[in-house]
């Protein structure tokens, strides 16, 4: 896999920054804009402290060479976004934020086990005592 850089890249922290400004902007776009609630900075800090988080255990997870957890968690966050701006045009009386935000957390969090698991026996099979 060529895609993301090797384990124990400084490249990984230029990633590391430029996901989590993308996850930062992805909320923006779909609380203020999509969904055009009024501007509020107490949840635009909300959303980069979250987002930098997010950034920060997918992308040093990446450093230490779980690229393969990496992809997957990558995967669940890009189909959990599709799913959360999905749902803003959805009629839920009201509950589309919540929804789409529940729905974006279930398949990152659901990406991650999966990675976790992928990265396990990825692990597992490398280290397996030959006969």
């Amino acid at each position: 896999m060529k895609f993301p850089p090797a384990a124990k890249s400084n490249r990984w922290f230029l990633w590391m920054a430029v996901y989590g400004v993308s996850l930062w902007l992805l909320f923006i776009v779909h609380r203020f804009v999509m969904m055009a609630h009024s501007l509020d900075i107490t949840l635009l800090l909300r959303f980069a402290l979250f987002s930098i988080i997010v950034s920060g255990i997918v992308n040093v997870l990446g450093w230490f060479g779980a690229r393969l957890l990496w992809l997957i968690t990558t995967t669940g966050i890009i189909i959990g976004s599709v799913i959360m701006l999905s749902y803003t045009y959805r009629e839920m009386s009201g509950w589309e934020d919540l929804a789409g935000f529940l729905a974006f957390f279930f398949f990152t969090c659901g990406g991650f086990a999966l990675g976790l698991l992928a990265e396990s026996i990825r692990l597992l099979v490398k280290h397996w005592p030959k006969a």
